[in-house]
């Protein structure tokens, strides 16, 4: 992340009033957190029906045990057989959702031509919204804003 920080044009210039900042944050419980039915409408829009049904019914069961019994209608049941699919696709919606589909494209690139990791097409690009860079593990994020300080 640092060596893409540097390569940021102009990044630590702050003559105008403008200050830099790394913002880290946590996603609590994001996977717990899971409500199935918009599980299930998301995962129907890349994948069959069937399947998308299948993938999201296997989270909504009860477990039994000995006199006690809990039926899970909320969040992901870990070691299922799509749980790790489940968990990125639904990682990857949270990020487009926190940096909106204009700024996430252009973080990626164009499909034909992606960008370079923790690079730009150019400067108009880069500098053209306040995030510079956006990273995400599992369900901790850094965010690196810049951009003019409003005192007032």
């Amino acid at each position: 992340m640092s060596q893409g920080l540097n390569n940021l044009s102009g990044i630590w210039e702050t003559e105008e009033g403008e200050c830099v900042v790394m913002m880290q944050t946590t996603l609590e419980k994001m996977f717990e957190k899971v409500d199935l039915t918009l599980l299930n409408r998301l995962l129907r829009l890349i994948a069959d029906h069937n399947l998308a049904d299948y993938m999201s019914s296997k989270n909504n069961v009860s477990i039994t045990y000995k006199d006690m019994m809990h039926t899970n209608n909320y969040g992901l049941i870990r070691g299922l057989q799509f749980s790790s699919f489940i968990v990125q696709y639904y990682g990857l919606i949270m990020d487009l959702l926190l940096l909106g589909l204009t700024r996430s494209s252009e973080l990626a690139g164009p499909p034909q031509m992606p960008n370079e990791f923790l690079s730009f097409r150019d400067a108009r690009v880069e500098g053209r919204h306040p995030i510079r860079l956006y990273g995400r593990y599992i369900d901790r994020i850094h965010v690196l804003f810049k951009g003019a300080v409003l005192v007032g």
